[in-house]
């Protein structure tokens, strides 16, 4: 009896932590649905609100954890202290789910596999060349200043696109206000008053009554335009590459456009070299990550040729979508081995001139509006005061008589 109770005490602890691993394995598979929900774009993610993981919320995570690791903390503790810190319930979700994989046994680049919608294809190679070879820190420290250098520069481009919608907007809007509101004062009262209406003020008038009737169509038809191009354009990788082709050649936006995605070919392929990942996998996540289809198309070209024992510069010039000087620049960097210090170099120039065309953009908009904008103020002041103008006269002509 005593040596089944002494069996009983002896096995005792080790059920215990049995239980102790079940009872978290629940909590655990909970927050691996949550965050690949999140990942999947689902409701916890979809917005990338209060209730999903933003860009920041990664990046935060990123640099905690590289100070953790550099500290000498285990990476599990590391993670699992993380996960406790975290403040927002959907990045709690993500780092737990990352440290449920890690205390698997798996390693880490799998752990960020399984969540694409925060770590892309470019980051996953690395962290997985990097465990591989020992030197995770450095690569990460790499990884954070990409990431936040790229969105920095989403950002410009996008507030660069941006502008020019909230002009035609508001010029829309004050149309519409124009059209519903003045318009048709003024023509109540030229009917009242029995005035003989010029052809302008009656081509005014009727516009108006145009407006006003029908300005839910360019509005529809615009919505309906970006759904198609969405949901249905975009879909088939011709017309895809086609659509991206003609975003480099919109004036204004798209020497922006273009030299944004320099930038980003060229960051992305100089941060793979550097790391130590070999000309074909650089070029393989490159093309990858690289949004405009059309100077991913280059990058294949470029990754067939590295591929079949040629060099860099023949698929460059004729892809006809990457600038002579960047041609140039490759061939020297390919000739000299420092490929990924030319890229570099690259895509520091190009940021720099994608940034003083994003603020010159406002400079280059404003002439075109002001003409606008006058000729509107032209229109309005001939069609609707100067028929006002003449019954002064008349009447004025009438008590001088």
């Amino acid at each position: 009896m005593a040596d089944t109770s002494g069996g009983k005490d002896k096995d005792a602890p080790r059920r215990g932590r049995v239980l102790g691993r079940k009872k978290k394995a629940a909590p655990a598979a909970d927050t691996m649905a949550a965050a690949s929900g999140a990942a999947r774009g689902g409701p916890a993610g979809f917005f990338a609100g209060p209730g999903g993981v933003r860009h920041t919320d990664v990046t935060a995570f990123l640099r905690q954890l590289i100070m953790l690791l550099e500290a000498g903390v285990p990476i599990l503790k590391a993670l699992n202290t993380l996960k406790e810190r975290a403040g927002r319930p959907a990045v709690r979700a993500l780092v737990a789910d990352i440290a449920a994989d890690v205390e698997q046994g798996n390693p880490l680049w799998t752990a960020f596999d399984r969540h694409r919608a925060h770590f892309d294809t470019v980051f996953v190679g690395l962290v997985k060349a990097s465990e591989a070879s020992g030197t995770l820190t450095t690569v990460l420290h790499r990884l954070v200043d990409y990431r936040t250098r790229r969105e920095l520069l989403r950002r410009r481009v996008r507030g660069a696109m941006i502008y020019p919608v909230l002009l035609v907007v508001a010029c829309f809007g004050a149309m519409l206000v124009i059209s519903s509101f003045v318009v048709p004062v003024f023509a109540d009262f030229f009917s009242r008053a029995g005035l003989e209406i010029p052809g302008p003020t009656r081509f005014l008038i009727a516009a108006a009554a145009v407006v006003r009737a029908g300005w839910w169509v360019p509005v529809a038809a615009l919505l309906g335009a970006v759904l198609a191009y969405r949901a249905w354009f975009v879909r088939s990788p011709l017309r895809r590459l086609a659509a991206d082709r003609v975003k480099l050649r919109i004036p204004l936006l798209g020497p922006i456009i273009h030299k944004n995605a320099v930038v980003e070919m060229c960051r992305t392929l100089g941060l793979l070299l550097r790391s130590g990942l070999s000309m074909m996998s650089s070029l393989d996540l490159t093309r990858n990550a690289i949004h405009n289809r059309a100077v991913a198309g280059a990058l294949q070209d470029m990754r067939s040729s590295v591929e079949q024992g040629g060099g860099l510069e023949r698929p460059m010039r004729a892809s006809g979508v990457l600038p002579e000087v960047v041609v140039d620049m490759f061939v020297t960097g390919e000739e000299s081995g420092r490929v990924d210090a030319v890229a570099e170099q690259i895509a520091d120039i190009y940021e720099e001139e994608v940034n003083i065309a994003v603020a010159g953009l406002g400079e280059a908009l404003q002439p075109i509006f002001t003409v606008i904008v006058g000729v509107a103020v032209l229109v309005l002041f001939v069609s609707l005061f100067l028929p006002l103008i003449n019954m002064i006269d008349q009447l004025g002509n009438t008590a001088g008589v």
